[in-house]
């Protein structure tokens, strides 16, 4: 049971040093840092299939354990505490042409997440959206507004059913 628990940890680990190289390369690398910053963002799409843009991601402690068909993109996601993020969650925008998803866009601020946020498996999160600390959303939710208030938020859209959420599933991250 143990090897198992450190084996989704290592996976963990190794995603989260593959997003800080891959980052590292796109904003410190003059010239051919990009190119290969998006060679590594692909690398992970055929390993895990995880889709994202790493130079988008700027979360302090990330866990993604269950990596199976997570599209994080390239809209900004944005955290300074823990995040947690099951299998198949999506994090999509809601229109090119919203006004506020295209400022939050160019400032790669779309997603604002706080510490301790759980996002269930299969869950969709449209933004442009802020969630507050202490945040879990239960699987196959879809939150297409802000939550301000900490809890278990589950259903489609998603609504708040409990007002305390446990943090088991990042106090394994450093935050």
């Amino acid at each position: 049971m143990k090897r198992m628990i450190l084996g989704c940890w290592l996976i963990d680990r190794f995603i989260r040093r593959h997003i800080a190289v891959s980052r590292f390369l796109y904003y410190r690398v003059p010239l051919i840092g990009r190119g290969l910053s998006h060679v590594l963002d692909r690398t992970l799409l055929i390993w895990y299939g995880i889709d994202l843009m790493s130079s988008s991601i700027d979360v302090k402690a990330l866990s993604i354990s269950h990596p199976c068909g997570i599209l994080l993109g390239g809209n900004g996601i944005v955290s300074s505490g823990r995040v947690a993020v099951m299998a198949g969650v999506k994090f999509v925008g809601r229109s090119p042409s919203d006004p506020e998803y295209v400022r939050r866009h160019g400032e790669r601020r779309v997603f604002c997440l706080g510490d301790n946020v759980v996002i269930g498996s299969n869950s969709v999160i449209v933004g442009p959206v802020d969630i507050c600390d202490n945040v879990m959303i239960g699987a196959l939710s879809l939150v297409n507004k802000s939550i301000s208030e900490p809890g278990l938020y589950v259903g489609i859209p998603a609504r708040k059913v409990r007002s305390t959420a446990s943090d088991e599933w990042v106090a394994h991250l450093q935050g």
